[in-house]
């Protein structure tokens, strides 16, 4: 039951994101029940059909299109309801679907009961596509560099060639996002608190102006606020590099790629270490080609920074 009424639910949210993105405003207001309510943070309540359909033929008058969700979580109350979150962006905006709360009606459709979402960004003007690709780094701090605790193999070219990328995107006001991991456990083998490992490269140190998602974990969406300024930028795709690429490198392109990001992997910016595993010894180079790799087969984009900015110049 609950995976035909996820389908159902899935297929009458792509139903209203299409017509909304062919500026049929009117097919969206009717996917709402006649008494739905609708509450648009920092916009206010909208009660009844008649209140909804003003909010929306005013919003329309902006153009707004290109509406992606994100991150689609449906949660099964019955068989005639179940609740949407998700993230979401257009050309002129972006936020998060709290709660879409879907119910089966006795015509054998799915209608909108209750709508609740926020408007973290909205623009005076659409956000051009070159606007909406990040540039990520990962964990590039002074414990995986030679003199800290945890060096790691050639990552001071990696680096270099993040730099050059990094150059790229600061020249063409292009978003950067910069990743610090800082474990809890003061016994940790580095990236210690209150230690110079913890701290980011010079030559890619962050400006006041660019986020710094700090996080404790593997997996840089968890406990952080990465999806946070992911939304708030408009951001659809992650170019990413860093270190390690068997750990956190891995971890956050999978996860990126799961929630609806295109992301593509700098694979001459990527760092990882030498390691044993059984019988055998894997090198830097080794561990980043065989991640790369498996990332490849995930849905990540694998390149070097020389043909990425080639790709676009």
């Amino acid at each position: 039951m609950s995976q035909s009424v996820r389908q159902s639910v899935m297929q009458a949210s792509r139903e209203w994101i299409a017509n909304f993105n062919q500026g049929n405003v009117q097919a969206c207001i009717e996917r709402y029940q006649k008494e739905a309510t609708m509450q648009v943070s920092p916009f206010g309540r909208f009660n009844g059909m008649e209140a909804i359909a003003e909010f929306w033929n005013e919003f329309a008058k902006s153009g707004p299109t290109k509406l992606v969700y994100r991150n689609v979580e449906i949660k099964v109350l019955n068989d005639k309801q179940a609740i949407l979150s998700a993230n979401w962006s257009m050309n002129i905006a972006s936020g998060f679907i709290s709660k879409e709360l879907w119910t089966l009606n006795d015509d054998g459709q799915w209608y909108l009961e209750e709508d609740d979402f926020s408007v973290l960004t909205q623009l005076a003007a659409p956000l051009d596509d070159d606007k909406r690709t990040a540039l990520v780094l990962v964990d590039l701090q002074n414990d995986y560099f030679s003199g800290g605790r945890f060096p790691l193999d050639n990552t001071d070219i990696a680096t270099q060639h993040a730099k050059t990328l990094l150059s790229h995107f600061r020249k063409n006001a292009l978003p950067v996002i910069h990743i610090q991991h800082i474990f809890e456990d003061d016994n940790a083998p580095f990236f210690t608190a209150n230690t110079t490992g913890i701290e980011i490269e010079t030559s890619v140190a962050p400006l006041a102006e660019e986020p710094v998602v700090i996080k404790h974990q593997i997996d840089s969406f968890i406990d952080t606020s990465l999806e946070q300024s992911l939304v708030e930028l408009g951001v659809d795709k992650l170019v990413i590099v860093g270190a390690m690429a068997q750990a956190c490198v891995q971890t956050i392109t999978r996860s990126a790629v799961n929630k609806g990001y295109s992301c593509e992997v700098i694979s001459d910016a990527i760092a990882a270490p030498s390691l044993p595993y059984g019988e055998h010894k894997f090198s830097g180079d080794q561990l980043v080609a065989a991640n790369l790799l498996s990332l490849s087969f995930g849905g990540a984009k694998a390149t070097t920074s020389t043909q990425w900015l080639k790709d676009n110049a």
